[in-house]
């Protein structure tokens, strides 16, 4: 079994508090009534406090309840604030990101309310019993840390409150691509954590490239988390060809700045683990474990293909694997076979586990984009994406 860290698990590691946050007087000062709530663990008054402010800042205070469009507009920097303050005065016990985690566990999509889904997560986070055939009142909800994970907020859920169109399930998509810039931009400085110390090593090399390529620490805010919204976007409508060329995209920096850097691009192992973990975690989660890096890893290490330390894999080995995830068209190096994917717009289920990601570029040999057959085997070795368990 391979073991990978969920890209919505990372945004439990954001830092800096309140104090990284731009909000007014009067924002800063609910939110430092909610964590004093939260620090005195007055459960009541916190979940209330929290409904307040998402109303507040979204004009609906007089309305008393969110639209779909409402929670697609809500601020990110007020999103992740409080869903931070519920997670780290709970012990992760409560928040928003726990609730999502459950709700995805029960089965559930985000943002997609499905009524059964929300029945059986009522159940779990103790919204209501097994064998009920109602929701509890709110006011039969426990406020303490005995109360089941995921128990609170509860006036932004459904089925206790209906403050929130769709709950958890609306809240849930939000929270995802207001956590994907953050997240990503928290892994990229932990991942080059070293190179003001050591700058000359090949990692911080491609660092210093790829920045002249254009990355930044956000890539501009509209390169690399706006490419991860767009996957996750082509991801959640099984678009599963266009996902596929946004991942091929986003890697193809790294080539570039390796042609830049080194004179070659025969250096997959030099894609930071950042990136490899954050595409990974989307696919794994969009088909239910059947794409990705992980899952492609999954069926090497069920075949006994995964690579030996500094040695590539055999023709034979590669025809193997290309067979087992309908790589047909890799059957053969002739250029004229241009990549031509048929699965799209299915479920993950018909379309055979580690199929996608799958175009590296367009032709053989080097498929164009200056990928070498071989590419699967050759990522960057401490990600462990070429490991039996991560």
């Amino acid at each position: 079994m391979i073991h990978r860290i969920p890209l919505i698990g990372l945004g439990l590691l954001l830092s800096g508090g309140l104090s990284a946050c731009q909000f007014s007087p009067v924002e800063k000062a609910a939110y430092q009534q909610l964590e004093a709530q939260l620090r005195a663990q007055n459960w009541p008054a916190a979940d209330a406090t929290t409904l307040q402010v998402l109303l507040e800042v979204s004009d609906r205070d007089r309305a008393g309840w969110l639209t779909e469009a409402d929670v697609a507009a809500l601020d990110c920097s007020t999103l992740l604030a409080i869903d931070r303050l519920w997670t780290v005065h709970s012990q992760g016990q409560f928040g928003w990101s726990r609730q999502q985690q459950i709700w995805q566990a029960v089965g559930g999509q985000r943002g997609d309310y499905a009524p059964a889904v929300a029945v059986a997560f009522g159940a779990q986070v103790g919204w209501r019993e097994s064998a009920a055939p109602q929701w509890r009142s709110y006011e039969a909800l426990t406020f303490s840390t005995e109360a089941p994970a995921g128990h609170l907020p509860a006036t932004t859920g459904n089925g206790v409150s209906g403050a929130v169109w769709g709950g958890v399930a609306t809240l849930s998509q939000r929270l995802q691509t207001c956590q994907a810039p953050a997240i990503v931009t928290l892994l990229r400085e932990d991942y080059y954590t070293e190179c003001d110390r050591t700058p000359h090593t090949d990692r911080c090399r491609l660092k210093a490239a790829a920045e002249r390529w254009g990355e930044t620490a956000d890539w501009g805010g509209a390169g690399l988390p706006q490419r991860l919204i767009e996957l996750e976007q082509a991801l959640a409508q099984q678009r599963w060809i266009a996902a596929d060329k946004i991942t091929r995209i986003v890697f193809d920096h790294y080539r570039q700045a390796q042609w830049a850097e080194f004179g070659d691009t025969d250096r997959h192992q030099l894609i930071p683990c950042y990136l490899l973990t954050a595409i990974d975690s989307l696919w794994m989660d969009y088909s239910q474990g059947h794409f990705g890096l992980t899952a492609q890893a999954e069926r090497l290490a069920d075949l006994k293909l995964l690579p030996a330390k500094n040695q590539p894999p055999s023709p034979e080995q590669m025809l193997v694997f290309f067979q087992a995830v309908d790589w047909s068209e890799r059957l053969s190096d002739r250029s004229e076979n241009p990549y031509r994917p048929t699965y799209d717009a299915v479920s993950p289920e018909q379309v055979p586990k580690g199929h996608y990601p799958y175009d590296m570029g367009y032709g053989f040999s080097t498929y164009s984009s200056g990928y070498y057959t071989s590419w699967r085997w050759s990522l960057n070795p401490s990600c462990g994406f070429n490991s039996a368990i991560r």
